[in-house]
């Protein structure tokens, strides 16, 4: 059983790169890293650059990179924690946030072609997995 579950494990990773790689990528207007990094200061909330680098498994001089550009766009902004005046804080602008909801909304229009090739069965299985996943994130089943 263990193997079955790393098996698992590593066709969920590899596959879930593939989809995102495979998807097409007309109308982006960001980088999907950009959007990555997005999305995970979105999902953290207000975050320094070295938890994100952490969090990101990168290395604070790409981090800070990537944050640079998202902010030079006005999609984040700084801020300095209210609990340590050294420590700077970045967060999701509302700019940042649309820009986020279109990002996605444009990566599932790009693969809802795709998707309609499908039998509504196959559609459910996604969907049934989906759920499953998002019930792993979430801690529990």
């Amino acid at each position: 059983m263990t193997e079955d579950l790393r098996k698992l494990g590593q066709d969920l990773i590899t596959i879930s790169g593939r989809v995102v790689r495979w998807v097409p990528h007309q109308g982006f207007n960001l980088s999907l890293a950009a959007t990555r990094t997005l999305a995970k200061l979105y999902d953290l909330g207000p975050t320094s650059i070295s938890d994100l680098a952490i969090s990101e498994r990168s290395s604070q001089p790409t981090i800070s990179n990537h944050v640079q550009r998202l902010e030079t766009l006005g999609l984040v902004a700084r801020k300095h924690s209210d609990t340590d005046a050294r420590v700077w804080l970045i967060t999701v602008t509302d700019r940042g946030l649309q820009e986020l909801t279109a990002m996605r909304d444009q990566i599932g229009a790009n693969i809802a072609p795709l998707l309609a090739e499908l039998s509504e069965s196959d559609r459910q299985a996604i969907r049934d997995g989906l759920d499953a996943i998002r019930r792993l994130l979430n801690g529990g089943s």
